[in-house]
């Protein structure tokens, strides 16, 4: 009895300690399913969109990004205003507002609204004070994502990345293509390089 009792107990030590060094490979599979899935979905949604309805959500956004532009800048929304942001830009109806592809390091990752934290363990978060990712003049959109996570790879290669990279904005059927310009440390103390600057995209 026992021995039957030990052998039980290394087994079950065993099966725990496999499942410890398991978990982060399985998970990040499983959230890389899941952000494959996602996009497949936003993307047949966008592209199924009536042209009228599309170029009305595209304007919509735009519009948001001029009154931000003139208003101030904030990182920060207040209360009332959040469920317009929250709104726009969502075609699925899910919060998604498009995804980010980072050829370089072989990263495709769903973007939705908000940065809290429940979003961003496994998605990309938009800062709702920042710009909307539709491009264009007198914008500057923010978005924000971890690195390092046990469970989800999502931007743990973004250190690989150097000035020239290209990186690119899929939203509602149209591809925004950028190219670094700088890579800098962000503190929280001083976000000026956030700020959103005249004329620039």
């Amino acid at each position: 009895m026992k021995k039957h009792l030990a052998a039980v107990f290394l087994s079950a030590i065993f099966l725990a300690g496999a499942f410890l060094l398991l978990y982060p490979s399985v998970s990040d599979y499983w959230n890389t399913l899941r952000h494959a899935q996602a996009i497949t979905e936003y993307s047949d949604a966008a592209g199924e969109l009536p042209s009228g309805i599309h170029d009305d959500l595209w304007a919509d956004a735009e519009n948001w990004n001029k009154k931000l532009s003139e208003s101030g800048w904030s990182l920060a929304l207040p209360e009332e205003e959040l469920a317009q942001y929250e709104s726009l830009l969502d075609p699925t109806g899910n919060g998604m507002m498009g995804y980010i592809e980072i050829p370089r390091i072989d990263c495709s990752l769903p973007i939705c609204h908000g940065s809290n934290e429940k979003a961003l363990q496994t998605f990309i978060g938009h800062i709702p004070g920042s710009s909307l990712p539709v491009g264009g003049e007198n914008t500057h959109c923010v978005l924000s994502g971890h690195r390092g996570l046990p469970s989800s790879k999502l931007f743990t290669d973004l250190d690989q990345l150097e000035v020239g990279d290209i990186f690119q904005l899929n939203i509602l059927g149209k591809t925004l293509t950028y190219e670094i310009d700088q890579i800098l440390t962000v503190l929280p103390e001083n976000v000026s390089a956030l700020e959103i600057q005249n004329g620039e995209d």
